[in-house]
């Protein structure tokens, strides 16, 4: 998926590991450029894709030696396509970024039998691994990458953050919006940041005139996020399902601790016995233990928070997006050597 009006930073981690993979080898970057909110859209956009890359690709006088999908289905279909008809010994290799796993459950068999083409699998945690149906040995996990913007980030002190709480991303149910919206009257003295569009927004923008301590952004660039990162206290990620999620990683590599719901992606950043990731089986139980965890966290004494910014950017500083690419390089090379 390329940007849309309504998301113009979707697809960024894919793009930005594009860009550091170009620093290693000449690769071309197919992605979805017809993209927006119509129902028309909807209905063709995957039509449309599939002869955009029939025509630059498979009719193409060039050929290539890798082909890389991200999210896996029905993405996988283009790679196949160009396997069968254009040249049969190309290396398939597939990011799986979540929802083309936790959807497709239980797998059909034609979703079974594309998973036998795939000779390398990459997966952003181990619980997204596990979750898979695969018939190739060959996987390894590795983070999205974070951009590389983040490898110089300044350590504020949390006397010197000004935002107590902050979210970034998608403002939909699966990111936990409605139990954001719930803890609002409990956090009238917290100092909240939401940067993000999707369905919530307007909602939102209603609550703004009864929390005066809400602020609103829509999406931002790597740099500006930075600031955001770096001036918070506290970063909440509330997500139902989360593959990986990087804004937690964004966060921590900004020296701003997270507290998260158990997803396979915090588990993967923060350890699913961290004491900062909680459990969803209760809602009513979860919201409580979210308020607990909030005023624990912004009361830590100073040595203590300091050691958990700490923890985290120990963690965030191998997740940039240069080193993922030269990982991802090794992995090209292995299978199709030069």
């Amino acid at each position: 998926m390329g940007p849309k009006p309504s998301a113009p930073f979707q697809g960024q981690f894919v793009k930005n590991q594009m860009l550091a993979l170009k620093k290693h080898q000449a690769l071309s970057y197919f992605y979805m450029r017809w993209h927006n909110d119509s129902l028309f859209n909807r209905l063709l956009k995957y039509p449309v894709l599939f002869l955009q890359f029939f025509w630059c690709h498979v009719l193409s006088f060039k050929t290539v030696d890798v082909i890389h999908v991200h999210f896996f289905y029905p993405t996988i279909w283009l790679a196949l396509v160009y396997k069968y008809l254009r040249k049969p010994s190309v290396k398939i290799v597939v990011t799986c970024h979540g929802s083309d796993i936790y959807h497709y459950q239980p797998f059909g068999a034609l979703y079974r039998w594309c998973c036998g083409a795939v000779d390398q699998w990459i997966f952003t945690s181990e619980k997204l691994r596990t979750k898979a149906y695969t018939s190739a040995p060959k996987a390894v996990v590795l983070s999205a990458g974070i951009a590389q913007v983040y490898a110089q980030t300044t350590q504020l002190s949390r006397a010197e953050k000004d935002i107590d709480l902050l979210y970034v991303g998608a403002l939909d149910k699966n990111k936990g919006m409605d139990r954001l919206i719930a803890l609002l009257p409990q956090l009238k003295d917290k100092t909240i940041c939401v940067i993000g569009t999707g369905p919530y927004l307007t909602q939102f923008e209603q609550l703004r005139s009864d929390y005066p301590n809400l602020r609103l952004q829509q999406g931002q660039g790597a740099e500006q996020l930075k600031a955001f990162y770096q001036r918070s206290k506290c970063f909440l990620n509330l997500s139902r399902n989360e593959s990986f999620g990087l804004v937690m990683t964004e966060a921590m590599a900004c020296y701003t601790p997270v507290i998260a719901t158990l997803t396979d992606g915090s588990a993967e950043q923060l350890g699913a016995d961290s004491f900062w990731v909680l459990e969803q089986a209760d809602e009513a139980v979860l919201l409580q233990q979210l308020l607990q965890k909030i005023q624990q966290l912004l009361s830590l004494s100073d040595s203590d928070y300091t050691a958990l910014q700490q923890q985290g950017r120990q963690y965030a500083k191998h997740c940039l997006v240069d080193d993922v690419a030269a990982k991802i390089h090794s992995l090209y090379q292995a299978l199709a050597p030069e």
